[in-house]
C-alpha cells in the first residue's frame, strides 16, 4: 500500500470512528454518568393506557447528577425536547436539584430514554416538582380522547388546557381526599439503589415532538386552592417544553 492509499485508509477509519461516536444514544462515560442498581419505571397513573410506559423492560438506571451535566450526556434528539427553566420561578424555596436518566429496551433491541429533573425543598420533602420526558413512537394522546373527560377516576379535576395551537396539555388538580398513585425516582444512598417514590401529586401530561412529558408538582396545603399557584406550575411546563420565547 503506497503512501497516499495508506493516508486515505488512517482517514476513512478516523471518520467512521467519528460516526460510531456520534451515534452513540447517551455518554455513559463514568465522569457524567454512573450506573445504578435500580427498579421500576415511573408513569402518569390516568395515561399508561394509551402510552404504555408502565410496560417497558430491561431498564438501566443512572445515579442522579446535576440538570446541566445531565443535559451533556442525552442525546440530542433529548436535548433539544428541554428548555431548564430559572428555578425562581418555581412557587417554593428550592434547596436541591438532580436529574436521573433510566433507559429501556423493547423487543427489537431499540433504546428508549426517559429523563426526570427534580426540584425539591430539601427537608421539607412536601414540596417538590419532578419533570419527567420520555421518548415515544406515537402519540398516545390519539388513542382516546380526555377532552371530554372532566375528572379522573377518583374524582378529581381534570383540565384540559392549550400547549401550543391546538395540542393539549392535561391537568389533574387534587381536589379531593384520594388521588392516583404519582411515581418518581429517588436516591436511596443507604441502599445505593435507585428506587420509586410513590406519593401523590398535582400532574400534567403532554405529548410533543415525539415526547411524553409527566409533571408532578407537591405544594403547602396553603397553597393547594389557590389557582395562582396551580397557572405557574402551568406555565413553567410550557416553558420547559416550547422555551421562553414561544
Amino acid at each position: 500500500m503506497n503512501v497516499k492509499n495508506w493516508m486515505w485508509y488512517v482517514f476513512y477509519l478516523l471518520c467512521i470512528g467519528l460516526l460510531l461516536i456520534g451515534c452513540s444514544p447517551v455518554d455513559t462515560s463514568e465522569s457524567i454518568l454512573t450506573k445504578s442498581d435500580g427498579d421500576g419505571f415511573t408513569y402518569s397513573g390516568l395515561f399508561k393506557g394509551v402510552d404504555e410506559l408502565d410496560k417497558r423492560k430491561n431498564g438501566t438506571y443512572y445515579k442522579p447528577v446535576s440538570m446541566g451535566e445531565m443535559m451533556t450526556a442525552i442525546p440530542d434528539s433529548m436535548r433539544n425536547a428541554i428548555h431548564l427553566i430559572d428555578s425562581k420561578k418555581i412557587p417554593f424555596e428550592v434547596d436541591a436539584e438532580s436529574a436521573y436518566l433510566v433507559t429501556s429496551q423493547d423487543d427489537q433491541g431499540n433504546i428508549q430514554h426517559q429523563v426526570q429533573f427534580s426540584y425539591s425543598s430539601g427537608s421539607r420533602s412536601d414540596e417538590f416538582l419532578n419533570i419527567s420526558v420520555t421518548e415515544v413512537e406515537e402519540n398516545p394522546l390519539l388513542k382516546h380522547d380526555f377532552s371530554t373527560e372532566k375528572y379522573d377516576p377518583v374524582g378529581n379535576e381534570l383540565r384540559k388546557e392549550v400547549l401550543v395551537d391546538d395540542i393539549p396539555i392535561f391537568h389533574q388538580v387534587i381536589t379531593t381526599n384520594s388521588s392516583l398513585v404519582y411515581k418518581y425516582y429517588n436516591l436511596n444512598e443507604e441502599k445505593n439503589i435507585i428506587h420509586l417514590v410513590n406519593t401523590r401529586a398535582h400532574e400534567l401530561y403532554a405529548y410533543y415532538q415525539g415526547h411524553v412529558y409527566h409533571i408532578g408538582y407537591s405544594i403547602n396545603e396553603s397553597q393547594a386552592d389557590d389557582d395562582d399557584v396551580h397557572e405557574q406550575f402551568l406555565h413553567i411546563t410550557r416553558e420547559w417544553i416550547l422555551g421562553a420565547n414561544e
